[in-house]
């Protein structure tokens, strides 16, 4: 891993305790706690939510809403969006597609609705309330107030992208009087993480500032078995962020907040599970089941147990273990000829010096937002702005053969031309995303029977991407290509939205909400110039003519109204029922397919060969939701439940494939990809969430959730290809990368030591069922069952604890996904699938961490 500086943790532990206990005698007091709920009758706290842009009790709002206050994130060990879902039932995540396991993107499967597309999610991103270009933003937030996982289609409110749902993490307001806080943490695998935060008046009664700062690093659980000396999954984070609340009158408060987050990644932690068996023979390539022969050393075992479509072999049903002495392996060597190949600056995104200098990621994120609010009076009236501003670059390259293949002769590598020796197949991803959000809303609230609120917003999302070869430079020193660039994207969205809410009764409400909402999606040519003849421009909607590299050609509008009307009954002044029906739209920035245009001929008939055609139409979903939230025996019980069903239709699916173009001499292999409609499904589930204090110390929240899913319609020619299931053979099928069931369980025991001082014991226990592959549902990985553990003792301001994550070392995949086999003669490559990647879990990792407030 590349590294900043190297130390063991627990020397950074004990360093980041000697500055605490050197920071404590200067604390003139304790700081105040941020406000996270009121205090319910007779035991637990209510938590208060701003899920339809107001603070309401989180068991008064009549929306499935997952709450995680800044004790529960402390209590639990929450550090990233991956220990969000860790803790959360009803949700998955992946990081694996397109050959890697990493950071770069993070696939949020929300429900059981699965985004088929790496360029787009169907749950949105928010920090308060302002959007965020991609989910792993949100891991750059420090000690939040809290975080909200709002369930189901919140479209009317939170616009596009908030399809299945939406997570919104609510900072901390900065403090009237000083005071901070520091943690450090030291565990197994030079693991360490140590962060601060400091806040309080620049100006007494007007001016307020809060600051945070976090560095973090780990070593991956895995070995290199391509190079031993190194671990597969390291990764370093430095993120800061600072706030600023400026409150000139008891009417107007302007919140401004900016932050900056950069990750220095190592290769990632996955592996290989093939269904061929690769061998190297005198440094050529054997394909036993193409040959007929055996000759040669093992390289890669076939683990296949089923033959497909009668001709393909695969792995059928659970993912089997990774075989041993082989996966995970990467070659990784970083040489000269790499160091030449990653300094050039021609036809990147980035800068050469900021981007990947080797295997691993590197990513900088920078996001800004000002929320100004202003009460008029007495009127009921408060008039509210949000700005936000996002810029996201990251760099990544990976080995995506995914196979230690140095037995593997590169034969055109001479010493006179320095190329790569052996055979292997890296390859570089970079992308910049921008964008920038501004809203502006007049709510009214006067504490009477009505509640209204109307606005407008916009969105200007802008995305930049490079696909570069490193393989084809290093094994034949082939011209760069303006191919490298891939098409930019553009989607500007304008929208109109609006709530009412009135109490018929003290105990029915009816909620009518909305949003009309436009999003022009833009066009544009690749690296290469494109010219499109009359008969591509008649055949897909499109302007003939001849368009300069990079340059828009083509936009369309398209035009949605997202509904939701719910109407709430009182059973009693502690219990609720609702009934909710509502409609959403999803339109991405992959809305276009248009870099195979500028391909040749062979490139074009790939793209049709795949089903892929320019326009690409939103993905539509309608959603009916019933629930229940109340608390009971005296506020020491608090039950909330949802029941849904969803039609969703139009979806999106991801489809590539890797070919030789044979109408070109001399052609080196390459990728097409692009996204298609490819059907409906229904969706349907019930939620479940109790959290109770049968007696005061202790506590217990439940959780668990059944997520199924049922295709009406699907195609897709590569799983076709591969198994034989077409048309109807999907029907009843589940969705795949997601858990049908999953389930958290946790407790807490809380004792005194003293007047000042208590202890404490923890475990919380995370359960997620299989996922399948694919939706012909052959194969899928294995649930995975984690348990967590933690002890401590608090005396006054100060905690220490010890933890274990992962206690039990479960093994079993965290995410798959499929590729197609990649060796030096590329037999497999055009073919089915060949094998599958798998993302690897952290195991069991043991640390200590300490903190002060003041």
């Amino acid at each position: 891993m590349k590294r900043y500086f190297k130390s063991t943790s627990l020397t950074v532990m004990s360093i980041a305790l000697a500055t605490t206990a050197m920071v404590a005698p200067q604390a003139a007091f304790a700081a105040e706690a941020e406000p996270q709920a009121s205090e319910a009758e007779g035991g637990l706290a209510v938590i208060t939510v701003t899920a339809r842009k107001r603070e309401e009790s989180l068991l008064e709002t009549p929306i499935a809403i997952s709450a995680l206050t800044s004790q529960d994130i402390e209590k639990r060990g929450i550090t990233s969006v991956n220990d969000v879902v860790l803790n959360t039932p009803g949700i998955n995540v992946s990081n694996t597609n397109s050959g890697r396991n990493d950071r770069s993107f993070q696939q949020i499967s929300l429900r059981g609705m699965t985004p088929s597309t790496t360029t787009s999610t169907l749950t949105a991103s928010f920090i308060d309330g302002v959007p965020v270009a991609s989910a792993t933003a949100l891991n750059a937030v420090i000690d939040p107030a809290r975080i909200e996982l709002l369930k189901g289609p919140q479209n009317a409110y939170f616009g596009r992208n908030a399809f299945a749902g939406a997570i919104n993490v609510v900072t901390k307001t900065p403090g009237k009087d000083f005071g901070g806080s520091i943690s450090a943490m030291g565990g197994t695998r030079s693991n360490y993480d140590v962060s601060a935060a400091l806040e309080g008046p620049i100006v007494a009664d007007l001016l307020s500032f809060r600051i945070t700062g976090r560095a973090f690093s780990k070593d991956g659980s895995y070995r290199n078995a391509a190079n031993p000396n190194q671990t597969l999954g390291d990764q370093q984070t430095h993120t800061g962020t600072l706030q600023l609340e400026f409150t000139p009158s008891s009417a107007l408060t302007i919140k401004a907040m900016g932050l900056y987050s950069e990750d220095n990644d190592g290769p990632s932690a996955q592996g290989m599970l093939s269904a061929y068996e690769i061998r190297a023979n005198n440094g050529s390539v054997n394909i036993p089941f193409r040959s007929g022969n055996t000759n040669g050393t093992v390289i890669v075992p076939g683990l296949a147990n089923c033959t497909l479509n009668g001709t393909n072999p695969f792995i059928c049903g659970a993912a089997p273990a990774l075989p041993a002495g082989f996966s995970p392996a990467q070659n990784t060597l970083e040489d000269a000829l790499l160091s030449r190949i990653l300094g050039r600056s021609d036809f990147r995104i980035t800068d050469p010096a900021k981007g990947a200098r080797g295997y691993g990621l590197v990513r900088q994120y920078y996001h800004l937002h000002l929320n100004v609010d202003y009460e008029l009076g007495d009127t009921g009236l408060t008039l509210s702005s949000l700005t936000g501003y996002n810029n996201e670059l990251y760099s990544q390259m990976a080995d995506l053969d995914n196979y230690d293949s140095s037995l593997l002769r590169n034969p055109v590598a001479t010493t006179a031309n320095g190329l790569r020796t052996y055979w292997t197949f890296p390859f570089l991803v970079e992308r910049r995303n921008k964008d920038f959000s501004q809203e502006l809303r007049v709510s009214y609230d006067k504490g009477g029977a009505l509640k209204a609120m109307l606005g407008g917003s916009y969105l200007d999302t802008k995305s930049n991407g490079a696909l570069l070869s490193v393989f084809n430079e290093e094994q034949f020193g082939a011209a760069r290509s303006a191919g490298t660039l891939t098409p930019p994207a553009r989607a500007e969205t304008f929208g109109v939205f609006g709530s009412v809410s009135y109490d018929v009764t003290d105990a029915l409400n009816i909620s009518a909400e909305g949003r009309w909402q436009r999003d022009k999606v833009y066009a544009y040519a690749g690296g290469r110039s494109l010219t499109i003849g009359a008969a591509a421009a008649t055949k897909y909607g499109l302007p003939a003519g001849t368009f300069a590299p990079l340059t828009s050609f083509f936009n369309k509008s398209f035009d949605n109204f997202m509904p939701r009307v719910i109407i709430n009954y009182d059973v009693t002044p502690d219990v609720m029922v609702y009934a909710s029906w509502s409609k959403a739209a999803n339109v991405t920035l992959s809305s276009f397919n248009t870099q195979f245009l500028s391909g040749s001929a062979g490139e074009f008939a790939a793209a049709e060969g795949i089903g892929l055609g320019v326009i690409v139409k939103p993905e539509k979903l309608t959603n009916y939701e019933l629930g229940l939230k109340g608390k009971f025996l005296d506020g020491r019980l608090f039950v909330t439940a949802a029941a849904y069903v969803a039609d969703w239709s139009d979806q999106h699916n991801n489809r590539s494939v890797i070919f030789l173009d044979t109408t070109i001499p001399n052609a080196l292999p390459s990728i097409v990809s692009g996204v298609a409609n490819t059907g409906k499904t229904q969706v349907r589930g019930f939620e479940l969430d109790i959290n109770a204090e049968p007696v005061d110390g202790l506590t217990i929240n439940a959780s668990g959730a059944i997520n199924d899913s049922s295709i009406r319609s699907f195609a897709d020619p590569a799983i076709t290809r591969l198994t034989g299931v077409t048309g109807n053979g999907f029907k009843g099928n589940q969705l795949p990368l997601t858990s049908k069931y999953s389930a958290n369980i946790g407790g807490q025991y809380t004792g005194k030591l003293g007047e000042e001082s208590t202890w404490f014991v923890r475990a919380d226990f995370s359960y997620k069922s299989r996922q399948f592959v694919d939706p012909a549902n052959l194969t899928w990985i294995k649930g995975r069952t984690q348990v967590n553990a933690r002890i401590g003792f608090t005396k006054g301001s100060f905690g220490l604890e010890a933890f274990a994550t992962n206690l039990f070392n479960d093994k079993n995949y965290t995410a798959v996904a499929q590729n197609n086999l990649l060796e030096p003669s590329f037999a497999l490559s055009g073919a089915a699938f060949g094998y599958l990647n798998v993302g690897l879990p952290e195991l069991r990792t043991f640390g200590i961490r300490g903190n002060y407030k003041f």
